[in-house]
Formats: C-alpha cells, structure tokens, sequence
C-alpha cells in the first residue's frame, strides 16, 4: 500500500504513470493533474480522459510505476 503522501508526490507529475490496484485492475494517468486526493488521504479521484471520472480508495493500491508514456486509449 502506498501512504496518501507519496501518493500525493506523483500527483506533482507532469510525467504519465500507472496505478496497479489491488483488484488487478490499473488505470494509466497521463499527467499529475487528473488525480486528486481528498484531505483525508482514503480516497482519490481519478479524471479520464473522456471526461468521466473514477473514485478509489488508496489502501487498493498496490503500487505505482512510473515513466512510461501509453498510447492513446
């Protein structure tokens, strides 16, 4: 699991990166920006680039790899 502050730290990025979740699921963020963590540090919501969104809970990551940029989805 990943702490709410070195969450937060990627959400500074302008580099893409993936969020690998415990499901084994993983959501590919494109820059920093579309990520917000609320103040409480449990949750994070993720904007997409369609404009929709996804709200997850942070103790469901299992980590986050950074530096590879993905092709349009």
């Amino acid at each position: 699991m990943i702490t709410a502050k070195a969450f937060r730290e990627y959400a500074h990025q302008t580099q893409p990166f993936d969020i690998h979740l415990a499901d084994g699921r993983a959501s590919h963020v494109r820059h920093g920006e579309h990520i917000v963590v609320e103040p409480g540090g449990r949750m994070f919501l993720l904007w997409e680039p369609d404009g929709g969104f996804e709200l997850f809970n942070l103790t469901g990551v299992t980590s986050v790899e950074s530096g590879h940029a993905k092709p349009n989805r």
